[in-house]
């Protein structure tokens, strides 16, 4: 029995001994600069930097706050360095970006032309059956079947050409908007290089004593 009650004394012992070796203190500095020790942090921020230390005193770790960057404008930044490398190795100088605004333009205004040319003669063929289907109501007739087709899908044909123009006119607005953009922003890209690049001025030279005294000279030998 006694020999029981040692074993379990021993065994209460030795969970104390280890539960107190493992025991974790923090220490902290607030933001006045004044050192804390605990078993847990506080809650508020400045004490996510800490150190975790045993009973004897010894550092077993340091604890950091973990800084979360801005994702969404990482990944802003990532795409704008993206196009401007794009652009730099697109053009040399900003005409050429003019130049590919023109030739981006060329199949728009030459797709307007046709358009235009197709509204024309739909607004002929219009004019005629409204001249004809008039005709039929003054002689209070009823308009032919065939005519009356051919009368909405000039009307349907028109309505659609005007709505491809408007998209037309659109899409131009907005290609000169790009070219634009990329214009400005290549002009920003290319102006550090080119303000370092810039010749320096040159100073304007007096002219030496020697040169005034020989046109001196010069002058009184010419009115003798």
């Amino acid at each position: 029995m006694k020999n029981l009650v040692w074993l379990l004394l021993f065994g209460l012992l030795f969970v104390a001994g280890v539960a107190s070796a493992d025991t974790k203190i923090l220490k902290w500095v607030d933001k006045q600069g004044v050192t804390h020790y605990g078993d847990r942090p506080p809650s508020f921020e400045e004490s996510k930097s800490n150190v975790e230390m045993n009973n004897r005193g010894l550092i077993m770790k340091k604890n950091a706050p973990v800084e979360h960057k801005n994702e969404a404008q990482d990944l802003q930044q990532q795409q704008q360095d993206r196009k401007d490398k794009i652009l730099l190795a697109s053009y040399t100088n900003a005409n050429e970006i003019d130049l590919a605004r023109d030739r981006s333009l060329e199949m728009n205004k030459a797709a307007m032309t046709s358009l235009t040319s197709q509204k024309e003669n739909i607004a002929g063929r219009i004019a005629r059956n409204t001249t004809t289907a008039d005709g039929f109501k003054q002689r209070n007739k009823p308009l032919p079947a065939d005519l009356d087709k051919e009368f909405k899908d000039t009307l349907a044909q028109s309505s659609r050409i005007d709505k491809q123009i408007a998209d037309r006119k659109l899409e131009m607005e907005q290609t000169r908007k790009n070219y634009a953009e990329d214009k400005a922003r290549f002009l920003i890209l290319k102006q550090p290089a080119a303000t370092s690049d810039a010749a320096p001025v040159a100073s304007p030279v007096a002219e030496s004593p020697t040169a005034e005294k020989v046109v001196v000279e010069k002058m009184r030998i010419d009115k003798k």
